[in-house]
């Protein structure tokens, strides 16, 4: 049940004495602690508000158990008998005096604090937190076995504060959980905290002025952990710090920040990895066209709704503020100057922003508005063919292939939105080109007729360069040389104006070589590609004098049989 009904119900239980050992058990994070902070400040019950908490995070022993309770009842203790006081007087005399000469009898103080458990928890209000994180010696059945004893000989209440899905994953105490779940618990509740609580609890901690849009993005997320939210909300304060964000460029960014956050943090239920993420396309219908001729996999399935789930935070498509992000969650280290001038280039993109929010807003008309008529999406679309130069090449691809499909006049103005594109992207330079998309045909022949693959092949070059220079790669410079190609080593072997660079991208590459077995699986196949760029170099009779100095390398590092 959600927070609000919860608290009520548990409000309820605690003023009926008939339920001694109560259960508040949930999902780690969620807002149990939270919520019982609320419930004890609200309640009229002395008892309730004076409660005694204890935590059995790294605790191995029971009498570490009574003796932390003890140790927090004892100030509170109202208007102790002077006989109480007396005997602990005496007691404490007697054994600081003789601790001079007996050792051992210094232990015995510790025990007399434990025989005043009784005294000092009797008829107390007992939460006990963090169960599933006590030391492996201290067994849940010695835990419920002091809770059974108490609340029955003592009278004695306990809330406990449970993460019930961590204490099932350990078989061996699973079972004798239940039965003292059936046994000793009188009542358990099971908080189910919606998104939006969540949020709320968590942006209380941690206020933003992104708020609202940071909420929009976590709810869509489904998160319901609120220390993965917090975490979220600072992370972007930290950004975003110097930042004032208009709309549209907080629709840009902040969905991107929630979602890798969100993955780094194991917050998703099922969610994408980075890989994904970060190369995720721009169609939702594409996926499906794929499989009108087979049954697709499992993991077809997936990555379907992978990228619908992406599709509805309005992420379709990633670039530089995306790998710096997830450098960023990977390595610790935040680079402002990376950032900041990607935040800057978005506010003077303003324009490119809300039209791209424009076409995806129109394009979830076609797919899902059942309620407007193919007019009335006639002209919105034309009313975008006049915004469609301000936008990157995968977005009008985007909105051609959908008029195409769905519009009478699809083609018609699918022309005109590609020629104006056309006519105002006369460079490679500025433009986003996405390393795995479709594109429009008529998008990509311009493309390809601009040398579009330049910049790709030099991004080989860095990626190898940057590994040798960190000796560490992130999951971007993973997904670059997973899609690298024979041509593009080759081309980065022949086009390496500085020597330097030269050396060290073939050192580190036959460094992968050397080690290829444990590399595979990041890098794909980068390493055969990079084998095979080689045997074309050294077997052209026309680079002699480049061919020799690989197999030299290639010899030195007894690598000479790939080369044959």
């Amino acid at each position: 049940m959600s927070i609000e009904k919860t608290k009520e119900q548990l409000h309820h239980l605690l003023k009926d004495n008939g339920y001694p050992v109560i259960a508040l058990s949930g999902k780690w994070g969620t807002g149990k602690s939270h919520l019982w902070d609320e419930v004890r400040t609200e309640s009229v019950d002395t008892k309730v508000n004076k409660a005694v908490y204890v935590s059995l995070f790294g605790l191995s022993t029971i009498d570490q158990v009574k003796r932390k309770l003890i140790e927090r009842t004892i100030p509170i203790v109202e208007g102790k008998s002077p006989i109480v006081d007396g005997f602990m007087n005496i007691i404490d005399v007697g054994l600081t005096a003789g601790a001079e000469h007996f050792k051992a009898l210094a232990a015995i103080k510790d025990v007399n604090l434990l025989l005043m458990a009784p005294v000092a928890l009797k008829e107390k209000v007992i939460v006990i937190d963090d169960i599933e994180r006590k030391h492996e010696k201290l067994g849940i059945d010695e835990v419920l076995g002091f809770i059974d004893e108490y609340s029955k000989q003592y009278k004695t209440r306990f809330v406990l504060i449970l993460n019930d899905d961590h204490l099932s994953q350990k078989e061996e105490q699973k079972a004798l959980w239940t039965t003292f779940r059936e046994k000793v618990i009188d009542q358990e509740i099971k908080l189910s905290t919606t998104p939006k609580e969540a949020y709320c609890i968590a942006s209380k901690l941690n206020p933003s002025k992104y708020s609202e849009a940071i909420k929009q993005a976590s709810v869509k997320c489904s998160l319901t952990n609120i220390r993965v939210i917090s975490k979220i909300i600072r992370i972007i304060n930290k950004l975003l710090l110097n930042s004032d964000l208009s709309e549209p460029i907080q629709h840009r960014v902040i969905p991107s920040v929630v979602l890798f956050s969100a993955i780094h943090f194991r917050g998703l239920i099922d969610g994408p990895d980075f890989e994904f993420a970060l190369n995720i396309g721009e169609s939702n219908w594409e996926m499906v066209a794929k499989h009108e001729n087979h049954e697709p996999s499992a993991k077809d399935k997936q990555e379907i709704n992978w990228r619908l789930f992406m599709n509805r935070l309005g992420i379709y498509g990633c670039d530089e503020f995306e790998h710096s992000l997830v450098n960023f969650l990977e390595s610790g280290l935040l680079d402002i100057g990376v950032i900041e001038p990607v935040i800057e280039r978005y506010k003077s993109e303003h324009d490119y922003l809300e039209a791209k929010q424009s076409v995806h807003n129109f394009i979830q008309k076609v797919l899902w508005d059942y309620r407007l008529t193919e007019k009335m999406l006639i002209d919105d679309a034309k009313a975008l063919v006049d915004v469609c130069y301000l936008l990157d090449c995968s977005t009008v691809s985007n909105f051609c292939f959908i008029v195409e499909k769905y519009l009478s006049v699809g083609a018609q103005i699918s022309d005109e939105a590609i020629n104006k594109w056309v006519k105002h992207n006369q460079s490679t330079s500025d433009l986003n080109i996405p390393f795995d998309y479709k594109l429009h045909p008529k998008i990509q022949e311009h493309l390809d007729a601009m040398t579009e693959e330049c910049n790709a092949k030099k991004s080989v070059l860095d990626v190898v360069l940057y590994i040798y220079a960190h000796s560490s790669w992130s999951t971007v410079h993973s997904s670059v040389l997973k899609k690298a190609t024979t041509d593009d080593f080759e081309y980065a072997i022949r086009n390496t104006e500085n020597i330097e660079d030269f050396k060290d991208f073939m050192l580190q590459m036959t460094e992968f070589a050397m080690n290829r077995t444990s590399h595979n699986q990041t890098f794909g196949t980068a390493v055969e590609h990079f084998i095979q760029a080689c045997k074309n170099i050294v077997n052209n009779p026309d680079e002699t004098r480049l061919g020799s100095i690989i197999k030299t390398i290639f010899e030195n590092r007894k690598l000479e049989v790939e080369l044959k």
